[in-house]
């Protein structure tokens, strides 16, 4: 059964953990990111285009390069997390946990009883595949699963502490573009006001003894987010990816190299 590496970092240790984003099909860019020393592959199902067998491979395939792999899955929805879970991700990032009631759904969502109400299933690959003891799995899973909610908009910014205040979210995500569009700073993540109201949801997240982590774009971003004191940074790869292009292209071509 895994051991939820990401859990136990942002447990035991002050180190930032990192992570990309990936939402394509791509088992190899996965142990890329996992073998150049990423913490964490978040494989993107709310933006992506991936099937439920893409998940799966895409999960296998960041346990065997020895990073975690969290499923960002279309919703809240009990359904959606399911599934996720049962292909054998280690957690879930849920984007647009607006209320108190959608925390709520997505912990009993990832958790079995009594900490929650997951469907229990022992012939999935979560629980190789009915191979160990039921309540050895079960109890395993409640421990090492991980829990993480989206704080990206106006509304979740207004119910921040009722939202905090439920048990069993390991961390709280903030998307600085999303929350932005809703604020009507129209994806400024530089505007004061959204810059205060990531200071706030921080502030929210340390009373309640939740780690924090936060979206970037860049490694100028991702390092001012470490300094200011986040427990996990993330980007997607696509941002990784078109950077490196851009700085090779324009780098060889200004040198006459075509």
């Amino acid at each position: 059964m895994f051991q939820n590496q990401l859990k136990a970092q942002l447990r035991h240790t002050k180190q930032t953990a990192f992570g990309v984003f990936i939402g394509f099909p791509a088992t190899s860019m996965v142990e890329m990111a996992a073998y150049n020393g990423f913490d964490v592959v978040v494989i993107d199902n709310e933006h992506g285009m991936l099937s439920a067998e893409n998940i799966e491979q895409m999960v296998i395939a960041a346990e065997h390069a020895g990073a975690t792999p969290i499923v960002r899955v279309v919703s809240s929805s009990p359904e959606e997390i399911l599934k996720a879970m049962d292909r054998g991700a280690h957690g879930v990032h849920v984007p647009q946990v607006d209320t108190r009631e959608e925390a709520e759904q997505v912990v009993q969502a990832v958790k079995y009883p009594p900490l929650g109400k997951r469907g229990a299933a022992f012939s999935m690959r979560a629980a190789r595949y009915g191979t160990v003891p039921v309540s050895d799995y079960l109890r395993h899973a409640n421990e090492q699963s991980f829990v993480c909610i989206h704080i990206e908009s106006k509304k979740a910014l207004e119910n921040i502490d009722d939202i905090l205040s439920v048990a069993g979210i390991d961390l709280v995500y903030i998307g600085p573009t999303d929350l932005s569009v809703s604020l009507g700073y129209e994806g400024s993540i530089d505007h004061p006001e959204l810059l205060k109201a990531v200071d706030v949801i921080q502030e929210a997240a340390r009373k309640q003894g939740i780690k924090v982590g936060i979206h970037t774009k860049d490694v100028k971003g991702a390092v001012m987010r470490k300094e200011w004191g986040a427990d996990y940074v993330c980007l997607t790869v696509t941002s990784l990816i078109n950077q490196s292009f851009a700085e090779y292209i324009n780098q060889t071509k200004k040198q006459g190299v075509n």
